[in-house]
C-alpha cells in the first residue's frame, strides 16, 4: 500500500512540474522579414525574470522550455556576442522582441530584429 502512495505522489508531482512549464516555439527574422538560422532567443519569464535560451534552426525555427507557466513571457532576439571595452566579458544586444503573451503549456510566439 504505501508503494503505491508513493508512486501515486511521484506521478502527482511531475504532472504538477509539467504544468509548471511552458513550451515556447516560433520562429526568428531579420529586419526585412528573411528567416535567421542560427540566431540566440531568449525567453524571459515577466514575473520572476527567468530567463531561457536557444538557437533557430537551419529553417529559423526554436523551440524552448522555460519555468512557470501562465506567467506573461517576452520572446528576446539577441545579436551577436560583443566583447565590452576593458572587459572579457562577452555580452549580447536585445536587436528584437515579442510582445508580451501568456503561456499555458504551449505558445506560438515569432520574433523580428528591429531597424
Amino acid at each position: 500500500m504505501s508503494r503505491f502512495v508513493f508512486a501515486l505522489l511521484l506521478v502527482s508531482f511531475g504532472t504538477l512540474a509539467q504544468a509548471q512549464s511552458c513550451s515556447v516555439a516560433g520562429r526568428a527574422y531579420d529586419p526585412a522579414g528573411k528567416p535567421l538560422h542560427d540566431a540566440v532567443v531568449r525567453v524571459v519569464n515577466q514575473q520572476t525574470g527567468q530567463s531561457a535560451f536557444g538557437v533557430t534552426d537551419a529553417q529559423a525555427g526554436y523551440h524552448i522550455t522555460a519555468a512557470g507557466g501562465g506567467d506573461l513571457y517576452r520572446v528576446d532576439l539577441l545579436g551577436n556576442a560583443t566583447e565590452v571595452t576593458g572587459s572579457h566579458v562577452r555580452t549580447r544586444s536585445i536587436v528584437g522582441m515579442s510582445a508580451d503573451f501568456a503561456c499555458r503549456g504551449t505558445a506560438q510566439q515569432d520574433v523580428r530584429a528591429l531597424e
